[in-house]
């Protein structure tokens, strides 16, 4: 199970954050409001899979249109191994 959450300006992902729960975070993100400085929190996130970046860039494409910052904090790092493997990890990680 995943859920998303909304806490002011942190959305709080929990649970496993894989191909079959991708659609559902999805959407209910678009219920979630883009502040300026919005963070995406993994923290609680049990297990990922490569649709976890799809995800993230949908995030970020969408924060890109609506002209706000989304950041990404406690990425676990087996993500953020996936996001260099695909080549990502520069445009969705903070240096």
């Amino acid at each position: 199970m995943i859920d998303i959450t909304q806490e002011a300006n942190r959305w709080q992902l929990s649970g496993d954050l894989v191909i079959q729960n991708i659609s559902q975070v999805l959407d209910a993100s678009r219920a979630l409001t883009l502040t300026d400085a919005t963070a995406l929190d993994f923290a609680k996130v049990t297990d990922v899979d490569t649709s976890a970046i799809s995800l993230i860039l949908e995030l970020k494409r969408r924060a890109s249109a609506e002209h706000v910052a989304l950041s990404l904090v406690n990425v676990p790092a087996n993500l953020v191994s996936l996001m260099q493997l695909y080549g990502v990890d520069d445009f969705v990680l903070p240096n």
